[in-house]
């Protein structure tokens, strides 16, 4: 019998619909979800939607859901908007987070990467403060693990990404001091626009499955005002998570930009071809590298996620 998979989930629940997509079909495949934490803005309303996804499924009742940390690094703090997926029954003390403290957060990811070590995959679906936060208090941790794998960037189309413009400076520090980040970048899984088929199916849903029917109401929620379909861009992550073989892979050098008009680009030095012309990468280090997603298998992908509304 197959291990579980052991996997820390950080994430921005509760905005774009593809994190509650992602956390839902972690839960159909079975992973061993150490904990998750949250991260961005209303941080505690994106834990309380993590909690009830947990509670709704069955059988991941006692993961803990940490809300991390709200503020980008280069950013005062301030009041954050209520989530457009925030449900009220969600304020039910049922889906109290185990803690709404920071520091508990980054706190519980250094702990668990220490305890599990090797056996644990780190998951970034996210902007990256927490990771950046517990880089910057302890700079080993997500080195003994076996995997960092993110949603983030763009390398092989050159532009800025969500999850990395929402804080480049955390994209910077987790970029400058990690090696072998498996990151899959927008401009892979922007290729994963659901079918219409599949809209109609998850809109329709209501299935057995309370944790789908949930997800279904969030996707209905996200889509008003919307004329658009459903992207799979973190649940691509998980499944990668299980499957490599989902996405054709190279390692590249990568440069995180936080000034100027390029400020959030996430700049593969390998396919910037004039590299050798600018003064600032000669010094660059090419040996410290990423490991890049450049293809997807499309049809595999929206097959795997679409058993979670069968």
């Amino acid at each position: 019998m197959t291990d579980r998979i052991k996997v820390i989930i950080d994430t921005d629940v509760g905005d774009d619909i593809d994190d509650a997509f992602a956390l839902l079909l972690a839960m159909r495949l079975n992973f061993e979800i150490i904990g998750i934490t949250t991260v961005f803005q209303n941080t505690v309303q994106r834990a309380r939607i993590a909690k009830k996804l947990l509670l709704d499924y069955g059988g991941y009742e006692n993961v803990p859901v940490f809300a991390g940390v709200k503020t980008p690094i280069a950013e005062e703090p301030r009041e954050y908007p209520t989530l457009c997926q925030y449900t009220p029954e969600v304020d039910g003390e049922l889906y109290t987070p185990s803690s709404v403290s920071e520091e508990d957060a980054i706190d519980f990811i250094i702990n668990s990467c220490k305890k599990y070590g090797k056996e644990l995959t780190v998951i970034a679906l996210g902007p990256f403060t927490n990771i950046a936060k517990v880089i910057e208090k302890d700079r080993t941790a997500l080195t003994l693990v076996r995997d960092v794998v993110i949603m983030g960037g763009a390398y092989y189309k050159q532009y800025a990404d969500w999850n990395v413009m929402c804080d480049p400076e955390a994209a910077k520090i987790t970029f400058d001091t990690l090696s072998g980040i498996h990151a899959l970048g927008a401009d892979v899984t922007h290729r994963l626009t659901l079918r219409p088929e599949d809209d109609g199916r998850i809109c329709e849903y209501s299935g057995e499955n309370a944790a789908a029917r949930y997800v279904a109401e969030l996707y209905r929620l996200w889509k008003r005002g919307r004329n658009k379909l459903g992207v799979l861009h973190d649940p691509l992550v998980i499944y990668y998570a299980k499957n490599n073989a989902v996405c054709k892979t190279e390692r590249c050098p990568v440069a995180v930009i936080t000034e100027g008009v390029a400020r959030g680009f996430t700049l593969n030095v390998t396919a910037y071809t004039k590299a050798y012309m600018n003064s600032a990468y000669r010094d660059f280090d090419l040996t410290h590298t990423q490991i890049l997603a450049k293809e997807v298998d499309r049809e595999l992908m929206l097959c795997e996620f679409m058993r979670c509304f069968e």
